[in-house]
């Protein structure tokens, strides 16, 4: 469903899939169950908090946990929030860097 200059006070909102176009999320739980993603363009999050369930929580716990793997395993979750923020993400799969470490590993 697409949804434009709508306001949503205090709700739980799923957003398994939908569009949000110059809307408004005041005091919301925005829940992403890691299936398909929402399309978000030009919207105020007012007091509203992000929800990862199911597989969005567990990609959230391997990014993290590559994070933590060591030099190589920070390299590539830094260059993908970078990608991230220049908006350079695209397409259906998304590759990631090879580390920069002697041997290529992510310790």
């Amino acid at each position: 469903m697409n949804y434009r200059d709508e306001t949503f006070k205090q709700e739980r909102v799923e957003l398994h899939g939908q569009s949000y176009q110059d809307c408004t999320f005041e005091e919301c739980e925005l829940v992403f169950d890691g299936d398909r993603p929402p399309t978000f363009k030009n919207n105020r999050f007012i007091d509203s908090v992000f929800v990862f369930t199911g597989a969005a929580t567990r990609t959230l716990y391997l990014l993290s946990n590559i994070y933590h793997a060591g030099d190589g395993g920070r390299e590539v979750i830094e260059n993908t929030f970078r990608e991230i923020r220049e908006h350079k993400l695209h397409g259906h799969e998304i590759r990631t860097i090879a580390p920069h470490t002697v041997d290529h590993s992510l310790s």
